[in-house]
């Protein structure tokens, strides 16, 4: 492990201790709480303050993995509740249930160690502030009242590629966000005497802001009315503490996003160059490119080379008609699924039957309204999209699949020896995988597969291409990019990815990959280049895992 992954592991043991620490101290002011009712305080103010008091510990224990504790209080939370309600009874009846449930806590607290495993997923702080290659940084600001929760939040969040400033109290937030520009905001809903203190202040300062900011709300509490007062201060998204760190971060991402969907391409085949020309601009002021085509015996080498998502055709041309066209394309093994739409005048239905039968998806008659077209051609276009994603995607990771990366592969290097550019490639391998399985159920180990595939996607580059070759194997291209640059930017997600820490019932588990990376200066083809980062894969397998071997880089070795 890199110098970088102890210091993360000692910050791991000092939270850990730091909160050890505070609990007696916590214990204590439960305890307190508890003793002030009918002792002079009002009421209303004593109960409150036991609430408060249950449902602090209630969070912070389970985000530190101590579920016996956090199941305690969160008992408490609920009768307390029904107190301040007037729901649970005479005194005599629940007074002696909180007297019990301050002992249990105590005694749970006095045989219980700080566990070797939290949900953490932490990285030191001044992760945040490491340089991504290629990548743009998107501020978080993180509102947390508690010092702890709030540090590991931003941890957590810093180690997928975030920029995290944090705010403890709700004012020094309102005045921050007036006069910042963060991308996304992380609101707690919870402050101390504020059951929904968060959704009240995103409330109040919205109409002051001069943009809508994309807010996502934690909690350790998930009922309904917390629920609605979130999603009435406008919440994008609800998440429940502890925090699934992988699902928050997809979230964000998807969020602050700015990447503008690839438009559709689409072919037009018609004789007549007018109508062409009119269809084309029509599908361009929607968004699409389009490329045109007047004599449809020149149609295939326009398919190959556009690679459209849709086809549209006119039935009658010289030469050959669209019929035919459409049964040649069919019969291209890569096509077969392509959808074809017909522009005809033709009204005969048995005709337009016998089109779709020979290989048309829709018979639009001319002349078609603008509308009816776009809306026709999205349909289907997106319907060829979908198509392809899953003949070129891993359905559980989003990432290409084996097949697809090595087609990447081929044309990256292609690319690269044109223009006499650098290329890396490596390949990733999950460190005893099968015994996550075996231990925590495949269900956690499916968890660990997302968390790597969207840590690759956050922390790489746009231009890099990510694959999922086998079960627990990964690959990735990094175009311009040479030995050195490759090995530290892997370096950096190998040492994120050791800090992320994944819940299985009421146990927490960290994992690790080992990484095998090569240049293409050094080996020439594609299958020198895989052979060679396959090789430095299983030589980081042999020296301990858990590390990045870069072939030729002495300071990765």
């Amino acid at each position: 492990m890199g110098g970088k992954s102890t210091l993360i592991a000692t910050k791991l043991k000092n939270f850990r201790e730091t909160f050890m620490r505070q609990l007696p101290a916590k214990l204590d002011a439960v305890g307190e709480a508890h003793a002030a009712l009918g002792q002079g305080v009002p009421a209303n103010e004593a109960v409150n303050e036991l609430y408060r008091c249950f449902h602090t510990l209630r969070g912070e224990s389970a985000n530190f993995g101590l579920h016996a504790l956090s199941d305690l209080a969160a008992e408490g939370e609920r009768l307390a509740r029904q107190v301040r309600k007037g729901e649970a009874g005479p005194e005599s009846a629940w007074r002696p249930l909180l007297q019990e449930l301050v002992g249990r806590m105590e005694r749970e607290a006095a045989r219980t160690d700080a566990p070797r495993a939290m949900d953490l997923q932490a990285l030191e702080v001044v992760a945040a502030a490491e340089t991504f290659h290629g990548m743009e940084r998107r501020v978080v600001y993180l509102c947390e009242h508690d010092p702890l929760q709030r540090l590991n939040l931003a941890t957590q969040i810093g180690c997928f590629g975030f920029e995290v400033l944090t705010f403890g109290e709700l004012e020094q937030f309102r005045n921050a966000v007036r006069g910042g520009h963060p991308d996304v905001i992380v609101m707690d809903l919870v402050y101390p005497g504020q059951p929904t203190g968060g959704a009240d202040v995103m409330k109040e300062i919205r109409p002051e802001l001069e943009r809508t900011i994309p807010t996502v709300f934690i909690s350790s509490l998930g009922n309904l009315s917390s629920r609605l007062a979130a999603l009435r201060a406008g919440a994008d998204a609800y998440f429940v503490k502890p925090v699934n760190i992988t699902g928050l971060c997809t979230t964000l991402h998807a969020l602050t996003t700015r990447e503008a969907p690839e438009p559709y391409r689409i072919m037009i085949v018609d004789d007549d160059p007018l109508l062409t020309e009119m269809t084309a601009l029509i599908l361009q002021d929607a968004g699409m490119e389009t490329r045109s085509l007047n004599d449809p015996l020149q149609a295939l080498p326009l398919l190959f080379e556009f690679k459209p998502d849709l086809i549209l055709m006119d039935m009658y041309m010289p030469g050959c008609n669209g019929t035919e066209l459409a049964r040649t394309i069919r019969q291209i093994e890569a096509y077969f699924s392509i959808p074809i739409i017909f522009l005809s005048s033709e009204t005969n239905a048995d005709a337009q039957f016998e089109a779709r039968r020979m290989g048309g998806d829709e018979f639009l008659l001319k002349p078609i309204t603008p509308d009816h077209l776009i809306s026709t051609v999205t349909v289907l276009a997106e319907r060829m999209k979908v198509i392809r994603s899953s003949m070129t995607t891993d359905a559980m990771t989003g990432l290409f699949n084996h097949t697809a990366t090595r087609k990447h592969l081929d044309l990256a290097i292609e690319d690269a020896l044109k223009g006499e550019e650098a290329l890396c490639f490596a390949m990733i391998d999950l460190d005893r995988f099968k015994e996550i399985n075996d231990q925590y159920g495949h269900d956690a180990g499916d968890r660990v597969l997302m968390a790597l595939a969207r840590l690759l996607r956050q922390r790489l580059r746009t231009c890099d291409v990510v694959g999922r070759t086998g079960g627990e194997e990964f690959a990735v291209i990094l175009p311009a990019c040479d030995i050195m640059e490759a090995g530290h930017l892997l370096e950096q997600i190998l040492e994120s990815f050791a800090a992320i820490g994944f819940p299985a019932g009421e146990e927490y588990f960290n994992s690790t990959f080992s990484c095998g990376v090569a240049s293409l200066d050094k080996f020439g083809t594609a299958e020198k280049l895989y052979k060679a980062a396959d090789e430095a894969l299983y030589i980081s397998k042999e020296e301990g895992r858990n590390r990045v071997i870069a072939v030729g880089c002495e300071d990765m070795a």
